[in-house]
């Protein structure tokens, strides 16, 4: 590992804007706030809020920052403060010798053999709501990501638990709501200190007992039962340190638990939702796409194996995560100043990476705004840089996830989409919302209808 060098104090810090400008801004919304700033003030600069924060948006400087990691970039910040709150020390909020620990211990459960068995269950969970498609009406409006979220619920029950858990998704959903806020606004900040009563505070504690009760319930059961399986909850219980011999402990084993049943159910239909938003703009691309479903899958559900024969949706899954990464933002703490572009950034700095930004950057992307599948060819993405496209984190601390995230969200657009016409209700606002993850603030109102070829 690199050690940090000595930076000296004559090295200017990075530019930005005004203590109210800032404000302003970062209100109404940072993740397109700090891409706008990106543009006025180049790839290191200081937002001068409530607490500074520095951004950095070359690709470069997020590969190093990435790839050293702990301890001279660190998670000893706000916003994993308040995410271990709920998640504990699981695997997005752990770090140190304790997270290599982790990862070494839960890397085989991920491994593409162990994932790619899912695919039975996540078909079966996304058939449920092909026949409740198939009921609705044309003229039926409905609450389209509340539907993608009770469908990936369900398979985050069927793969981490082996078992039917719909029964508790009001439940998750409504401890989602007041978990998934910006940990820098008052009411995340509050949670901190639990004994203030204030109605946050209480809705907090209510909730995250009830995520308690669920999760414990669900390892003792299976505890119980001594049955094995090869669920992911299976294969935790089962797993064994490498070098201890020791199983993990109960309370690590729920803080993975609802890791997993947080993060993985709540970015799989943030990203489903925004790609349907995505296709029903562009109904050219959505027609290749619904071409290639046709000619490859000739109307079966695809299984893993179907994949590698169904690039463009694999583009299309990419590009719209290109647009609307569910994790709009990362950051770490520096253990040390340490120098980025000629500016200095100080020892204990709070530092922002943004895939959000990142993604739509000019030198890196042409016409970032625009829907572009073709973007992931593998002739254009040949050159590209590797950091600069990061919906699942990048180097040692990539998404453990990923390919699980990746084999559900294909699978469920190549059983749905040759299947149904999903279009928006007119009138109703998307408008993002950047929260933990990248959502739409109001939902996405849509009606369904048999797609007709």
């Amino acid at each position: 590992m690199n050690a940090p060098t000595t930076v000296s104090a004559n090295v200017p810090l990075p530019p930005g804007p005004g203590f109210w400008r800032s404000l302003a801004g970062y209100r109404r919304n940072p993740a397109t706030y700090f891409t706008q700033l990106t543009r006025e003030y180049g790839d290191v600069l200081r937002w001068c809020g409530l607490m500074d924060i520095y951004l950095l948006n070359d690709p470069e400087d997020v590969r190093r920052v990435m790839t050293l990691a702990w301890p001279q970039y660190h998670k000893d910040n706000i916003d994993y403060r308040i995410l271990r709150l709920t998640m504990g020390n699981g695997l997005v909020t752990n770090d140190g010798p304790d997270w290599v620990r982790q990862r070494r211990l839960m890397q085989p459960m991920f491994h593409n053999r162990v994932v790619n068995g899912f695919d039975g269950a996540i078909n079966t969970c996304t058939e449920a709501l092909v026949q409740r498609w198939s009921a609705r009406r044309a003229d039926d409006a409905f609450a389209l990501d509340r539907d993608l979220s009770r469908l990936t619920f369900q398979v985050v029950g069927a793969t981490l638990f082996g078992a039917d858990i719909d029964a508790h998704a009001d439940e998750v959903a409504a401890m989602l709501e007041v978990m998934n806020v910006n940990p820098k606004t008052l009411r995340a900040l509050l949670t901190q200190w639990p004994w203030i009563p204030t109605r946050g505070n209480r809705e907090f504690a209510r909730h995250l007992a009830t995520l308690d009760r669920i999760v414990y319930g669900l390892i003792e059961r299976r505890r119980a039962s001594d049955e094995a399986r090869n669920d992911l909850l299976g294969l935790l219980l089962a797993a064994r340190d490498a070098d201890s011999g020791e199983a993990m402990a109960e309370k690590q084993i729920r803080d993975e638990v609802v890791t997993l049943m947080l993060a993985g159910h709540e970015t799989s239909s943030t990203a489903l939702g925004w790609i349907f938003h995505l296709l029903a703009q562009h109904p050219v691309i959505e027609q290749v796409l619904v071409d290639e479903l046709v000619r490859e899958l000739d109307g079966r559900p695809a299984q893993a194996g179907d994949l590698v024969r169904l690039p463009y949706l694999k583009q299309v899954v990419q590009e719209s995560m290109r647009l609307y990464p569910p994790v709009w933002g990362m950051s770490r703490s520096l253990a040390a100043d340490c120098e980025f572009g000629g500016y200095r950034l100080p020892r204990g700095a709070y530092v922002a990476i943004l895939p959000y930004a990142l993604h739509r950057h000019p030198a890196h992307w042409r016409e970032p705004e625009r829907f572009d599948p073709e973007r992931f060819s593998p002739q254009r993405s040949a050159k590209r840089h590797a950091y600069c496209y990061l919906p699942f984190a990048a180097g040692p601390r990539t998404c453990i996830g990923l390919g699980m995230a990746m084999l559900e969200i294909q699978l469920v657009l190549a059983r749905l989409v040759p299947l149904f016409r999903v279009r928006p209700v007119p009138g109703h606002p998307i408008v993002p919302l950047a929260s933990v993850t990248y959502r739409p603030r109001f939902g996405i109102r849509a009606t369904v209808t048999p797609r007709t070829r």
